[in-house]
């Protein structure tokens, strides 16, 4: 069994057309990510994603493909 993890990203999102969007290419292309979130009230618009079998090369190169820049910045594994 994978361990659980939560992925953190700053984002280059900064609409909520923009936000919808990035939701719907999760949900259609990663169903492997459980939840995910993103502040735009935060100036960074952090993205965080929990998942067990996402690895972050996956979700970046999926994202930047549709025009949305992510940064990892850090990854927490929950017990």
């Amino acid at each position: 069994m994978k361990a659980k993890q939560i992925l953190i990203f700053k984002s280059s999102v900064r609409t909520k057309e923009k936000k919808t969007f990035l939701m719907q290419l999760l949900k259609h292309h990663l169903p492997q990510i459980q939840s995910a979130t993103l502040d735009l009230d935060d100036e960074d618009a952090i993205f965080r994603v929990e998942t067990e079998d996402c690895s972050v090369d996956l979700l970046t190169a999926l994202l930047h493909r549709h025009g949305i820049k992510v940064d990892f910045l850090d990854r927490f594994v929950l017990a």
